[in-house]
């Protein structure tokens, strides 16, 4: 028997003090389909991380485990696969958000780097403000004995993002990259 793709959840690579957690809005159709995050061909991410020198090479999303070996992990602000992000209902981000927020104070990573903004605005609240790309100007989700994380923004690398060029999205990962260099935190120094 066939299973629903929205009966397919995808599981979150994290563990404590990562270097960057990555954070999409939801899976999507071939994702959640395929079993791994950013599976579908139109997506830049993988392209991304390897273009803007986070990796060494072009990760398959079949290899998306051996990211924790460079400390980068990738989890979603929601966790409910849908064919489109306009899918998701408030309550899915109300309870993704919060979700969200416990995993971060748990697990503690340096960076959170947001694919897309609607993610950055839910899981911060931000919903009205004007958001810039890039690092952001203050650490988030900190607890009275944590500071919190740095944030990054980028555009999401859904194929289905029309508001930003491909050479757009591409750059943001290089941005991310000598955000790291400069911090010592990156895998590949």
């Amino acid at each position: 028997m066939l299973v629903d793709f929205t009966e397919k959840w995808l599981p979150t690579y994290i563990r404590r003090d990562l270097a960057v957690l990555f954070c999409g809005i939801n899976p999507g159709r071939v994702s959640a389909t395929a079993g791994y995050h950013y599976a579908n061909p139109a997506n830049l991410f993988w392209r991304g991380l390897y273009e803007g020198g986070l990796t060494s090479k072009r990760f398959a999303p079949e290899e998306t485990a051996c990211l924790l070996d460079l400390n980068y992990g990738i989890t979603d602000l929601v966790s409910r696969p849908t064919r489109s992000s306009t899918d998701l209902r408030e309550d899915d981000y109300a309870t993704g958000a919060e979700q969200f927020v416990q995993m971060i104070q748990t697990y503690r990573p340096r960076v959170i780097c947001f694919n897309g903004i609607t993610a950055f605005r839910h899981a911060t609240g931000q919903k009205k403000t004007k958001i810039a790309l890039g690092l952001q100007s203050k650490l988030e989700f900190g607890t009275d004995d944590w500071p919190g994380s740095y944030v990054f923004v980028i555009p999401s690398t859904s194929g289905a993002n029309a508001s930003f060029s491909r050479e757009e999205r591409l750059a943001m990962f290089s941005e991310l990259s000598q955000f790291l260099r400069e911090k010592g935190w990156h895998p590949l120094s």
